[in-house]
């Protein structure tokens, strides 16, 4: 949402930067530099943030957290309870349900209701007593803002899920691949990293179907699809491309190491036992390196692979290099 956003930041502070000097006349100079700290917090947070190791953390931190203490400070020295200040508390709400999930808005929500308690009631008690609308209004407007946004966020992130995701093995879909190779394939030209592609096919699976059923045949495909994943490293990507096809993505893995990770997924498949049934499957792998990195070549050497390994007998690991010589 990075770049999506930055028009929306950029209306935001500006908005923000001219009521502090429209009010610095109640104020002083402090609602100015307030104003200075709330962008610079929100310029820092989008430096290098796809770099950054937890890039959410950071802007959470740095952008939401920060501005969130600024507009409270602001309301605070323009009158806090007297003056209209609170209720621009309810702007962190619209921006945390703009870049988080909702377990973000649980955070960032009850962090600008607590502020407003501060700055209204926690200065003034006697104001707010004779003033109930100073405190109830600005709340209101942070409870609400809230109770709107969070079906919306929570909607957004089943449909992004939904678009993603395969929902039979909860493994990411061919419609994932694209994107996420091509990030990963730009990081591996900066850093001279290599690429790898797996790809799987189970063995005989056509069989298992025709055999004992659909029902059956889903449940072994979740089953090896748990038993894969449980294999992997959190950032070796496993993905289903469809019926019993799948796709491992791993980045900075030489072939050499891609072919150990593959072996290790073929004795994982090898030694699940579902629905009483001994489950195969075959590997196919491919590596490329700087500007060779093409997702399109790729996949076919690692598909002539696996190939290759159906053709030698199955349950095996090729990779491309040994196929195209056996080919050739």
């Amino acid at each position: 949402m990075q770049e999506r956003l930055r028009t929306a930041r950029i209306v935001t502070l500006t908005v923000l930067s001219a009521t502090a000097a429209i009010v610095s006349a109640t104020g002083g100079w402090i609602m100015l530099a307030a104003a200075a700290v709330a962008v610079l917090a929100v310029a820092i947070g989008g430096i290098r943030l796809e770099q950054r190791r937890r890039p959410e953390l950071w802007v959470f931190v740095s952008t939401i957290l920060v501005l969130q203490l600024v507009l409270a400070f602001g309301a605070l020295v323009s009158g806090g309870p007297r003056s209209l200040a609170p209720n621009l508390l309810a702007i962190p709400v619209l921006m945390v349900a703009a870049r988080f999930s909702n377990r973000g808005l649980v955070v960032g929500a009850p962090i600008s209701a607590v502020l407003v308690l501060a700055v209204t009631l926690g200065a003034d008690p006697a104001y707010v007593a004779a003033h109930p609308a100073s405190l109830v209004v600005p709340l209101a407007l942070v409870i609400c803002s809230a109770a709107y946004v969070s079906p919306l966020v929570a909607s957004d992130v089943r449909h992004r899920a939904d678009s993603t995701l395969d929902q039979l093995t909860g493994l990411l879909n061919r419609r994932a691949l694209g994107p996420r190779f091509a990030e990963i394939a730009e990081q591996a030209v900066l850093t001279d990293q290599p690429v790898s592609v797996v790809l799987a096919d189970l063995d005989h699976f056509k069989s298992i179907n025709d055999r004992f059923g659909h029902s059956v045949g889903d449940a072994v495909l979740r089953d090896v699809a748990y038993a894969m994943r449980r294999s992997l490293r959190t950032f070796e990507l496993l993905y289903r491309l469809g019926g019993e096809e799948f796709a491992l993505l791993l980045p900075g893995a030489a072939e050499d190491d891609a072919t150990r990770i593959a072996q290790a997924l073929r004795v994982a498949v090898e030694e699940l036992e579902t629905a009483g049934l001994r489950i195969t499957c075959s590997f196919g792998v491919a590596t490329a390196r700087g500007g060779e990195i093409a997702l399109e070549s790729l996949v076919a050497r690692a598909d002539a692979a696996l190939y290759a390994a159906k053709r030698h007998g199955r349950n095996r690991v090729e990779r491309a290099d040994a196929a195209a010589l056996a080919t050739a």
